[in-house]
């Protein structure tokens, strides 16, 4: 598969360049006459155009991403779970990344692809890759794109019923200063919470529409979770929030999760169990945080 698209494209490369170097021949060289130079280069522009018609049909409907999410990818969710369901082309939507209240800046883009859904014993989530940026305007006119969140984002019904907000930030500057955490949240109509769990509080600063909902939302089990949650990812930043009876994860990445390159094999076993991991990595916070122990009211 992966071959069959690299000497396709190898082919219609030299190809083309070949009608190029025809084309500039013909033009540069004085003594052949005008007749030829025209009735040449016609026929090098109707086979260039045929050509680049050829190399559409041939690839439009036998993408090789698309035949590898479906032939690779694909088989590894269903193998993590018969339950959940992959769209390739489909990703979290605009709405919902919002309303999570973890990246308050504007978009100016939104992207993403690989949505996973399903449910684990009573709890439903989806999760996809996204990324969003913003823009900014150089002093010459030029625009400058800047990332603001670019990984995997997950999204879950908590085991818990609950209104308002509750944020939980990569703390950047450790534990204490909690005059410099309100003044980083004074754009949030959360408020800064303090709790008790000095490990948690190194990992996380968290804001709250409610500090009583919040210590409700975060008990001390809870805490040890997401502080082993955070241990498991030593190189990736991490937030969470819980807004209106939902938990939102977003985990940064620097790279796409599920992309192949035309130059690396895909049955590589290192590469498979990389894309395996990747996928159950993600699966697992379910199980992570608990999320099945349905509490009181929640079902």
């Amino acid at each position: 598969m992966r071959k069959k698209y690299i000497y396709s494209s190898l082919r219609f490369i030299l190809s083309t360049f070949g009608l190029i170097v025809l084309f500039i021949v013909l033009l540069s060289r004085p003594w052949i006459p005008s007749f030829v130079k025209w009735g040449g280069g016609i026929c090098s522009l109707a086979l260039l155009i045929y050509l680049l018609y050829k190399y559409y049909k041939t690839n439009k409907n036998n993408n090789f991403l698309a035949l590898f999410k479906g032939q690779v990818i694909k088989p590894i969710v269903k193998f993590i779970s018969s339950d959940l369901d992959y769209y390739p082309k489909r990703k979290i939507s605009e709405s919902l990344y919002h309303k999570s209240r973890l990246f308050l800046k504007d978009t100016d883009r939104f992207g993403g692809d690989d949505l996973i859904e399903g449910k684990i014993d009573k709890t439903y989530f989806h999760f996809s890759e996204l990324h969003t940026q913003y823009k900014t305007t150089g002093s010459k006119g030029e625009t400058h794109w800047h990332d603001i969140f670019k990984g995997i984002f997950f999204i879950a019904d908590f085991n818990k019923d609950f209104e308002g907000s509750t944020v939980l930030l990569p703390n950047q500057i450790g534990g204490g200063f909690s005059f410099f955490k309100k003044i980083f949240g004074l754009n949030r109509k959360e408020k800064l919470v303090e709790l008790a769990d000095p490990e948690f509080t190194d990992n996380f600063t968290c804001y709250s529409t409610d500090d009583i909902k919040a210590r409700y939302i975060l008990t001390p089990a809870l805490m040890q979770r997401l502080n082993h949650f955070q241990r498991k990812y030593p190189n990736n930043r991490v937030s969470l929030s819980f807004v209106d009876g939902q938990i939102f994860v977003a985990i940064s990445y620097k790279h796409d999760l599920f992309e192949a390159s035309y130059f690396k094999s895909v049955i590589d076993y290192d590469r498979i169990q990389s894309y395996f991991d990747d996928i159950r990595l993600v699966v697992e916070v379910v199980d992570d945080l608990n999320l099945n122990n349905r509490i009181w009211t929640k079902e």
